[in-house]
C-alpha cells in the first residue's frame, strides 16, 4: 500500500498541472491586466468590442468603443490606479471568458468584473463593472 500513495500523489499532481484552471489564462486577460495597472483607457479601448456595457459604481450604460474609452479615461483620472490584480478567471459553457479582479485607488478597493467574447477569433471586452467594496 505504501507504493500506492506516491503514485496517487503523482497522479493528483499531474492532474493539477494539466487542469484547465491552471493553464487556461487567456492572453487577452493578461494584457488587459497590464493596461488596468496603469489606468490607460486608450490602450484598454483596443480590447473593446464595438459595443461595451459599463457599470461604474452603479452608473450603467451601453457605449460605443470610443464612448467607453472616454468614460474610463474620466474614471481613471478621478480614481488613478494604485494596483490591479486578477483574482479569478474562467470561461462559461457558451465560450465567454471572464475575469474578476481588485482595483485599488486612493486606499479604496473596487471589485472589477470583465467579460470577453470571441469576435473574429479575438477575445474582446463586451462588459466591465467597477463596484466599490
Amino acid at each position: 500500500m505504501k507504493s500506492f500513495k506516491p503514485r496517487f500523489a503523482l497522479l493528483i499532481g499531474m492532474l493539477v498541472l494539466l487542469s484547465p484552471a491552471v493553464w487556461a489564462q487567456n492572453p487577452t486577460v493578461a494584457e488587459v491586466k497590464l493596461v488596468m495597472e496603469v489606468g490607460n483607457a486608450a490602450e484598454l479601448a483596443n480590447y473593446f468590442s464595438d459595443k461595451v456595457d459599463l457599470n461604474i459604481e452603479g452608473s450603467e450604460g451601453a457605449y460605443s468603443r470610443s464612448q467607453a474609452e472616454g468614460v474610463l479615461k474620466s474614471y481613471f483620472r478621478e480614481h488613478p490606479p494604485a494596483s490591479f490584480q486578477i483574482n479569478h478567471e474562467g470561461s462559461s459553457e457558451n465560450g465567454l471568458i471572464y475575469a474578476i479582479g481588485e482595483y485599488v485607488s486612493g486606499g479604496v478597493s473596487y471589485r472589477v468584473w470583465i467579460r470577453l467574447k470571441n469576435v473574429n477569433d479575438q477575445f474582446k471586452i463586451h462588459e466591465m463593472s467597477f463596484v466599490k467594496e
